[in-house]
């Protein structure tokens, strides 16, 4: 991992690997920052029921392999969106934001449970994502669990 990091110098760079801070910061040299903890997730898909809110309008957009759901409000305000890729059997999940002045109302619940389904269909059996911190509560109480840390740097 050293030769990797060293080779790369392109700011904005980032590098992602799955293993705790301690464990990666000896490896990279001064030009990276090291962000946040971050988590490899992964579920067995479960159908999902989705309640609809009267006050916000669900969009899914399907193009191969990829899906996008978005949560609008009544306005036309995005407040929670996601994505979704499936690769053989497995559903890569990313992308998941709910807007600040939209969260705890279960909008992420909401995108999760529409994603999870489309990945359904499309025959996935596993689901895998990188949360963060805050991500990580959500993900776990929809049954996620943590596999590995994940540190994640980039080029300042």
């Amino acid at each position: 991992m050293r030769e990797l990091s060293s080779s790369l110098t392109v700011p904005g760079t980032w590098l992602k690997v799955c293993a705790g801070p301690e464990m990666v910061r000896p490896f990279l040299g001064d030009i990276w920052t090291v962000q946040a903890p971050e988590y490899l997730m992964a579920a067995a898909l479960r159908k999902n029921v989705i309640i609809a809110r009267d006050d916000y309008q669900l969009s899914i957009r399907t193009s191969d392999a990829v899906t996008d759901a978005e949560l609008r409000s009544n306005d036309g305000q995005l407040a929670a969106r996601g994505r979704v890729a499936q690769s053989n059997g497995f559903a890569v999940f990313d992308q998941i934001v709910t807007e600040p002045e939209h969260q705890r109302k279960g909008l992420g619940r909401i995108v999760m449970g529409a994603l999870s389904n489309v990945s359904i269909a499309s025959e996935s059996k596993i689901g895998v994502l990188v949360a963060t911190e805050d991500g990580c509560a959500l993900y776990k109480a929809l049954g996620w669990t943590i596999v590995s840390p994940v540190t994640a740097a980039v080029i300042g």
